[in-house]
């Protein structure tokens, strides 16, 4: 079930989420499945044809990717990074 709050769009296994703290997208056109909003668009709906073991769960790690856009639309992440470096001479550029 899509959470209140959050705006949805499923296009072409494209995946739009909007929510307070902004949009997120997602392709998911290089997987065999179907997308669809089902209940009025309160929920997403993953669809797979003739799955053996590993395409399932294919199809349950679409589902977790599309409830982590929920969670990105609906919460506040910071993301620290760190550049550790032992003996080379590594160069980075951020």
């Amino acid at each position: 079930p899509v959470p209140k709050g959050i705006k949805i769009s499923v296009k072409s296994k494209i995946v739009e989420v909007s929510g307070k703290h902004g949009a997120l997208k997602r392709d998911f056109k290089h997987l065999p499945i179907e997308l669809y909003l089902a209940n009025s668009g309160h929920e997403v709906r993953a669809k797979m044809y003739f799955a053996k073991s590993k395409q399932l769960s294919m199809l349950r790690s679409v589902c977790s990717h599309i409830n982590n856009l929920f969670d990105g639309v609906q919460k506040k992440y910071e993301y620290k990074m760190r550049l550790v470096y032992a003996h080379f001479p590594i160069n980075a550029t951020i």
